[in-house]
């Protein structure tokens, strides 16, 4: 039922494996389900999908977040041992669909268990690998199918003795039997030439055996397989050189999924690419001959879409042999042509392909393009082994391939209309030529300084968006014209820290004139050109005092004259088709609102009422999350930089109705963003608060709102700033108490009691001590039961901050007091003890001048520490301690560019939390 339309059904049956995902036995009984040919397909794939979340999420035993609670359900040994029996056979038997759930199950057992919970299992599959002479070929994919899956996660697993451990055994017990089996099955593709349907069988068996390969290889070079390089490289070298035209008819009829056979050259690529890369030494003599190999291959391999990992595999061989040691075997003007002219420029072409994702597809081109998920592609291939060889021979690379760009734009000059991919190359070749290093925060970082940048763009860029400026709205339309437009924008992005800011203000309207465009990729191309630009930073200038951070290189006066074509413009993208989500463009509204600053109150309104709009529109599905979280970045920008009390009553008027929403309707991503910007109002109020938020202070302490991990650290800021700005009405309204539940929640949670310390610390800075002081020596139980039960580095050094602060603002009496209700003597143990213990741990400068002045009050206002000389000592030396050490070891600041690159990198809802920059 799952499947159904019917939500009432679907949702009971949603209901029903939630249920039985915790019930004993559950596990067997998915396996039966999907063992029974009679079941239907949709049911055993739904069942496939359920083990595989069961065995995710359940298999492993862990420890209750919550101190005190049961465990979390895991599935019991017993059960474990007949799943570990069951799973290989079922995998082996099962459609291809299920096969691919149980792959992702069997992997997560195999990492969990394997060896030694599952000692059977490599046996198990060695025997039914068959005998030579004997063997069922479509089985034995089965079974290389299943090593495969288990042996993948050695590719990026750490290295541990008990790794290496593990890997002996395997490599003891599995790749005899392996290499064995690779010279029958290239026994058998020798012999069965003319038998398509065998070979087809035999070459999926040799892909499966390359792909063990490199997966046994990743961690280093193993004896096993050095002792039998020669064997291992002499198959690889065959197949590479392999041709069978009749198997390539077969392989060729689906343009788009690459062959049987070019599928094993691409992992052929892979292992040898693998070997230069760690074992360069020892795979030296046979380097020479690969690298012949896989240039004859790439030459006579030819443009189809089915081709592309092959090419992209075989040029990501060639690029690490180029930045290698031995990349002089590229030495020599000749050589560097033939590459150019043979692998180089054919590759990097756009064809019809990219045209045909450029107009049908945009989101799949911009991910590959903007986002660099592109690695696999040809152009990106293409593009990093030029790289690579003008790193080594930079003099030579420059003047041949300065050479091709001048003869390609010549072609464009010629004719314009038909020959703009010859400018799309030329523009390519230059990029590639020309940037060493970037980073998605600052473009490029460093530069091939023989290219001149500002001429380039001077005489090749600058026209192109200067024409897309005069022609106004019907700057596109036209294929060729969009693709240079993009184009344009995209080196403009690239390069926006090494063009002169005098160069790029007068191309600034061509940019905002381009957010009309009606391709999907030129306006979103215009969008992050624009919000990339707006990031960009000058240098301190020369003579600056160490430590002169970089400054903003636009201001609120560089866009004062296009403010509003800017706003109108972007806010059109979302009404053009499928842009109504543009992530882009929300990040580019919310960079603009940041650069005015002040400067955005006269517009606050407008924008304002637009940015509700779309809240409201887009709780009702949300889609895009790194849309969403800018599209609240956006709002909290306007409230941070329209911070005016004549503004107030609009934001509140303006944003309350979808806050409601998103609250009402429980629009689960969205409500910590609600949180986060109430806070941020209720910080920047002027006044006393309005009875319209204390209406809804009662409704932020129901359970199920804390029950949500991403809610509770908003929750916990929106608490303390209704106990900064309306701690009266707070108190006087009776909500202390349902707020130090809240409070014995988070600090019976090892994930969340952090958080639970920030309330208490918002309780001594905000409230009068007669207020809560009643409730202190309940907080101190619930804190010392939480002491004895589970003690944690985290939650001593809360601690710490919480006594030191309630000290430091009423006096040591308050806390000595105070415990001294708990239990007698209690208060002199927990000082000297806990205390004095954690100190050295404290860290962060407020956290260490709170604990210093608190520490000065307890030595000289408890008479039971000064009557304790050695309690008294000890406390002393770690305070001191603690002010002694060395600022190295107090942690330095990081790169806040790295940090925000970072930040960005992970916009989008999480079900941890979601922090809004623009709100902290």
């Amino acid at each position: 039922q799952t499947p159904s339309p019917d939500k009432t059904a679907r949702e009971a049956a949603e209901h029903f494996l939630t249920a039985g995902a915790t019930s004993p036995g559950f596990a067997l009984l998915l396996m039966q389900m999907l063992a029974s040919e009679a079941a239907p397909a949709q049911t055993r794939q739904s069942a496939a999908v359920t083990f595989k979340n069961v065995v995710k999420n359940h298999w492993m035993e862990k420890e209750p977040d919550v101190v005190g609670a049961p465990p979390p359900y895991a599935v019991a040994a017993g059960e474990k041992d007949q799943v570990r029996g069951l799973v290989v056979s079922l995998m082996l038997s099962a459609p291809k669909l299920v096969q691919a759930q149980l792959s992702e199950a069997l992997s997560i057992i195999s990492a969990a268990d394997f060896p030694e919970k599952w000692p059977g299992l490599l046996p198990e599959l060695v025997t039914r690998l068959g005998v030579a002479g004997s063997r069922d070929f479509t089985a034995v994919v089965g079974v290389l199918t299943t090593a495969n899956t288990i042996f993948k996660r050695y590719r990026q697993a750490y290295k541990s003795d008990a790794l290496y451990k593990e890997l002996k055994y395997v490599l003891d017990t599995f790749v005899a039997p392996l290499l064995s089996l690779l010279r029958e099955v290239s026994a058998g593709i020798t012999a069965n030439a003319g038998n398509p349907e065998l070979l087809h069988s035999l070459f999926a068996c040799l892909r499966l055996i390359c792909r063990i390969f490199y997966s046994l290889n990743s961690q280093e070079l193993p004896e096993v397989f050095e002792d039998n390089m020669d064997a291992w490289m002499g198959e690889f070298h065959v197949y590479l050189a392999y041709d069978n035209p009749a198997l390539a008819a077969l392989d060729n009829r689906d343009r788009e999924k690459a062959g049987v056979v070019d599928q094993v050259k691409a992992a052929i690529c892979d292992n040898i690419n693998l070997y230069i890369e760690k074992n360069e030494e020892e795979f030296q003599r046979f380097l020479q001959t690969f690298v012949g190999d896989v240039w004859t291959l790439l030459t006579k391999t030819g443009m189809e879409p089915n081709k592309d990992h092959l090419v992209t595999s075989g040029v990501r061989f060639l690029t690490t042999v180029a930045n290698s040691v031995h990349f002089s075997l590229f030495a020599g003007g000749d050589t560097l042509r033939q590459v150019c002219e043979s692998i180089v420029i054919p590759n990097l072409q756009f064809r019809e392909d990219d045209e045909e994702l450029f107009q049908s597809n945009h989101v799949e081109y911009i991910r590959r393009d903007i986002e660099g998920s592109d690695s696999d592609t040809r152009r990106r291939g293409a593009c990093e082994l030029v790289k690579g060889l003008t790193a080594k021979f930079p003099e030579v690379m420059t003047a041949s391939v300065s050479g091709y760009v001048t003869a390609l734009l010549g072609q464009y000059a010629a004719d314009p209309a038909n020959n703009w991919k010859a400018k799309d190359a030329a523009i390519y070749l230059v990029i590639s030529l020309t940037v060493k290093s970037q980073s998605a925060a600052k473009g490029a970082t460093e530069i091939n300084e023989m290219v001149s940048i500002t001429d380039f763009f001077s005489q090749q860029i600058a026209p192109e968006l200067a024409a897309a400026a005069a022609a106004g709205s019907a700057a596109t339309g036209d294929a060729g014209r969009a693709v240079l437009y993009a184009d344009a924008l995209k080196f403009l992005t690239i390069f926006r820290s090494h063009i002169p800011k005098g160069l790029i203000v007068p191309a600034l309207p061509a940019v905002v004139q381009l957010l009309t465009a009606e391709e999907n990729v030129v306006h979103t191309y215009a969008a992050n050109c624009l919000e990339r630009l707006l990031t960009t930073k000058e240098p301190p200038p020369a003579g600056s005092p160490p430590g002169t951070r970089p400054t903003p290189r636009f201001e609120s006066a560089d866009l004062a004259a296009l403010v509003q074509p800017l706003l109108t413009n972007l806010f059109g993208v979302f009404a053009l088709p499928d842009s109504s989500e543009n992530e882009y463009a929300m990040r580019a509204v919310m960079r603009v609102i940041g650069v005015l600053g002040a400067g955005v109150k006269p517009v606050a309104g407008v924008c304002l009422e637009r940015l509700s709009g779309m809240v409201m529109e887009t709780c009702k599905n949300p889609r895009n999350p790194t849309f969403s979280h800018y599209l609240f970045e956006s709002v909290a920008a306007l409230l941070r930089h329209a911070d005016d009390p004549a503004l107030i009553g609009v934001f509140e008027q303006t944003l309350f109705p979808p806050f409601q929403h998103v609250l009402q309707q429980d629009v689960v991503e969205f409500a910590p963003y609600v949180f986060q910007l109430l806070s941020q109002m209720i910080e920047i109020h002027p006044a006393q608060l309005p009875p319209s938020y204390m209406s809804i202070f009662p409704a932020l302490l129901v359970p199920l709102l804390w029950e949500r991990q991403a809610n509770v650290t908003p929750l916990v800021r929106l608490l303390e700033a209704y106990l900064r700005k309306a701690a009266p009405e707070v108190v006087s309204a009776g909500h202390l108490t349902g707020i130090l539940g809240v409070f014995q929640k988070l600090a019976a949670s090892r994930a969340q009691d952090h958080q639970g310390f920030f309330i208490l610390n918002a309780f001594v800075a905000c409230l009068a001590l007669p207020a809560w002081q009643d409730h202190l020596p309940a907080i101190w139980g619930i804190l010392f039961s939480r002491l004895q039960t589970s003690k944690t580095a985290k939650f001593t050094k809360g601690l710490v901050v919480f006594t030191a602060l309630l000290a430091a603002k009423h006096g040591a009496s308050a806390v000595s007091d105070s415990m001294a209700k708990v239990q007698p003597g209690v208060f002199e143990m927990v000082l000297t003890g806990v205390v004095a213990d954690a100190i050295a741990g404290v860290a962060g400068v407020s956290e260490e001048k709170v604990v210093a002045v608190a520490g000065a009050r307890f030595l000289t206002e408890c008479p039971s520490v000064l009557a304790q000389e050695p309690a008294w000592g000890k406390l002393l030396t770690a305070v001191v301690t603690m002010l002694e050490r060395p600022e190295a070891d107090k942690g330095a600041a990081g790169d806040p560019d790295a940090e925000l690159e970072e930040t960005e990198a992970k916009a989008g809802y999480s079900a941890a939390y979601s922090q809004l920059h623009n709100a902290a």
